[in-house]
């Protein structure tokens, strides 16, 4: 049986458990490409949107430059309304400023307030050119090709970002000029509105400054803290600021890396769906062999067991029947042989019957009262000849008081010869048998004692269970053959039997039992009579 169920275990790991195995490696794999491209896949919808947000900045700066450029063309325009208005309407531009040329020669700063000469401003905004001369040069270039390019400047030293650029209509082909801008301002009050329009509350997108924890404009609910690790792109207008743009609720783990979680997830339950499965299958397979191991075992059993009782009846009978018995009294004698091994023959049949109608739920008990004494007397007059033809010595000591209870004779005397039976078997040397009675406490019992071949502790709690024998798991005696060499015969259900018909009796059956020493098999049965009087609960 151990090797049939190796085989079962390679069979269903080259079938079930390798192919999971594999599989399972290449989903997780293919999952991880695939979750990294929709990843890569997410990220650039998301750069999209950043796209637009920034083309949208940009294009706030270009109708900036577009209404300064028709300011500057307009002759009064430092004492008209629309120059009031332009800075009113455009707050975020701090100051506006012209400079003659790249050498700075003639600087002029305008605000709301009008054109401001000598302005901290004036000596920043050449330092600021100066420093960034090849800059300054590829926007002359493009405006000498009829194109209008902003460009972010920014100083070490102030808060305020700088845009430069040259209008394509200027009348000075040398005029370089440029916003003074608040980006705090710019971001809530001008770019904001625009960021919440997208965003529409599935998008969380927020402005961050280099190195902040705390972003300066965002779309969530609560600010969170902490460097974001969703999706940037930096300002085109700031430089020194980016946008960060995540689903709404996105924690830290990406989505692809959730998708790719769960998908591990699946794969594992289903990979123990498949164990399971396998489990089950070999358990079945394993449970199917060993019923199948049970099933000969029982037969052979039987069958050995049938042949012993067969083979007396058959061998006096065919002596009665040729006549070659005499004496009255010897003819008397093989009759009764012949009458007690037919008891026996019967008793095994009623066994298995008995045993079928349990396990169907259709076994039915008689109870009615009954003495012990009696009941022990009986199994040993019809057992006297069976114990003395296999060499047994056997003695009884029954109780002097009369030990009546309230018990079906025939499944009673069912389990006294099913534990005589297997002190018959289980002894090999020392042949010698004691049948008690009596009260302990407040219980009536019969004991079985033997010097037979005695029951491990580790096994004396499953011999009462259906088809286990001692005789095929002894440590001392591991095959445990009998005298003759033979194997131990028995159908493996006397004592689950025995158990069944105590446990119907409200009674408990106990063991004490030594290997190589003996077994002492006793049955107590509650006390509900006492002197020909019904004890309730007693």
């Amino acid at each position: 049986m151990p090797r049939s169920l190796t085989k079962v275990g390679l069979v269903l790991l080259i079938v079930f458990l390798l192919p999971a195995i594999f599989y399972s490696v290449r989903e997780l794999q293919t999952a991880q490409e695939n979750e990294l491209l929709i990843e890569e896949i997410y990220n650039d919808q998301l750069e999209a949107i950043l796209f637009s947000v920034n083309q949208y900045s940009e294009d706030i700066a270009r109708s900036w430059t577009r209404d300064w450029s028709n300011l500057l063309q307009d002759s009064l325009w430092q004492n008209s309304e629309e120059f009031n208005q332009f800075f009113s309407e455009n707050y975020a531009i701090k100051e506006a400023f012209i400079m003659d040329s790249l050498e700075a020669s003639e600087i002029s700063l305008y605000s709301n307030e009008g054109e401001a000469f000598f302005s901290v401003s004036q000596e920043i905004i050449p330092q600021i050119i100066q420093a960034q001369r090849p800059v300054v040069h590829r926007l002359f270039n493009y405006r000498e090709n009829g194109y209008l390019k902003i460009e972010p400047f920014f100083s070490d030293t102030s808060s305020l970002e700088f845009l430069v650029f040259l209008p394509t209509a200027s009348s000075n082909p040398t005029t370089i000029y440029g916003f003074i801008l608040d980006p705090t301002v710019f971001v809530n009050d001008f770019l904001g509105p625009r960021i919440h329009a997208i965003a529409q509350e599935e998008l969380i997108i927020s402005v961050h400054q280099q190195l902040a924890e705390v972003p300066l404009y965002t779309t969530a609910n609560h600010v969170k803290h902490g460097i974001s690790r969703a999706p940037r792109k930096p300002l085109w207008l700031f430089p020194d600021y980016y946008l960060t743009i995540q689903l709404e609720e996105q924690e830290a783990p990406t989505l692809a890396e959730q998708r790719f979680r769960t998908n591990l997830f699946l794969i594992v339950g289903l990979n123990a769906v498949l164990l399971l499965g396998a489990w089950f299958v070999f358990r079945t397979i394993k449970k199917e062999i060993e019923l199948a191991r049970i099933k000969s075992d029982f037969v052979s059993n039987v069958s050995h067991e049938i042949r012993t009782p067969l083979a007396l009846i058959s061998m006096f009978s065919e002596t009665l029947m040729m006549g070659r018995v005499k004496s009255e009294e010897k003819k008397h004698e093989y009759y009764r042989i012949v009458n007690q091994e037919s008891q026996r023959l019967t008793s095994m049949v009623n066994k298995i019957l008995n045993f079928s109608k349990i396990e169907a739920g259709k076994h039915h008990f008689h109870f009615e009262p009954i003495n012990l004494n009696e009941v022990v007397t009986g199994v040993l007059e019809s057992y006297d000849f069976h114990l003395k033809n296999e060499g047994f010595h056997y003695h009884s000591r029954l109780s002097e008081t009369e030990l009546t209870i309230n018990g079906d004779r025939e499944s009673i005397t069912e389990a006294i010869i099913n534990l005589l039976d297997n002190a018959i078997k289980y002894s090999d040397e020392h042949k010698d048998i004691s049948v008690l009675t009596g009260i302990s406490a407040d219980q009536y019992f019969v004991e079985i004692q033997d010097k037979g071949m005695g029951i491990s502790e580790a096994n004396q709690e499953a011999i009462f269970d259906k088809f286990f024998r001692v005789s095929s798991s002894l440590p001392t005696k591991p095959t445990a053959p009998s005298s003759d060499g033979s194997p131990r015969s028995g159908t493996g259900l006397g004592l689950s039997l025995v158990k069944y018909i105590m446990d119907a009796h409200k009674g408990t059956i106990t063991l004490t039992s030594y290997p190589n020493k003996g077994s002492n098999f006793r049955l107590n049965f509650p006390i509900c009579y006492r002197v020909g009087k019904l004890i309730a609960n007693e």
